[in-house]
């Protein structure tokens, strides 16, 4: 019982999601729609599912960071950064959400994110940059058909979004503006349907229970 009714339970959530959305009319014992049970039942649960699941992430986070600076493994002052960031925005997100119309707190919790955690994302990010250039570097190479044509179309992409381009050819921002919108959409539909699709077979697996990953076994 102990694989049987976490089974049962997967099977009964999936299909009342899968039939949500496309039927309207009630089921005949319950008198609810599948819509209504999803946003009367369903919705707050996982609400609460990923309040859960965030806590347990963000407490074996620290567990694991909070390893590395009692033992002061190689790293361990990153660890210890992330270890006191984490407890000082959780502090003041918590004393925010008490005390919301304080505009001492309010004008706080506003100075941190604008002067601390905006900046730092801007800094990731543009470490960032150098790492995507080295692997558009890496596979704008010509060293086959597929790597010259993914060569040509970026530097005419490039050439014209750029106004120099213009300069040069007065046809690069048209041929740029058919690449992103002709073959471009072409390709990241072609990728969309195809992750719809193995989600799909995915999720199937689990709604059968075929797929079990989930209970901690094979």
């Amino acid at each position: 019982m102990r694989r049987e009714i976490p089974l049962l339970i997967t099977f009964l959530v999936g299909i009342i999601f899968l039939f949500g959305p496309i039927t309207t009319g009630n089921i005949p014992v319950l008198e609810m729609s599948f819509r209504q049970i999803v946003s009367t039942y369903l919705s707050p649960w996982t609400t609460i599912i990923t309040a859960f699941a965030i806590g347990l992430a963000s407490i074996n986070l620290l567990r694991l960071h909070g390893s590395y600076v009692a033992r002061k493994r190689s790293g361990w002052i990153n660890s210890a950064a992330l270890v006191i960031s984490m407890l000082f925005f959780t502090v003041a997100r918590i004393i925010r959400e008490l005390r919301p119309t304080d505009p001492e707190v309010v004008a706080f919790y506003g100075r941190i994110f604008d002067n601390i955690a905006a900046p730092l994302s801007g800094a990731m990010f543009a470490i960032l940059a150098f790492y995507i250039a080295s692997a558009s570097y890496r596979a704008f190479r010509a060293r086959s058909l597929e790597a010259s044509v993914l060569l040509v179309a970026a530097i005419i992409v490039m050439l014209g979004a750029a106004p120099v381009g213009a300069l040069i050819w007065d046809y690069f921002p048209s041929l740029q503006r058919w690449l992103l919108a002709v073959p471009n959409t072409a390709g990241q539909r072609a990728i969309i349907i195809g992750a719809a699709i193995g989600g799909f077979a995915t999720s199937l697996r689990i709604l059968f229970g075929l797929e079990r990953g989930y209970l901690g076994g094979d």
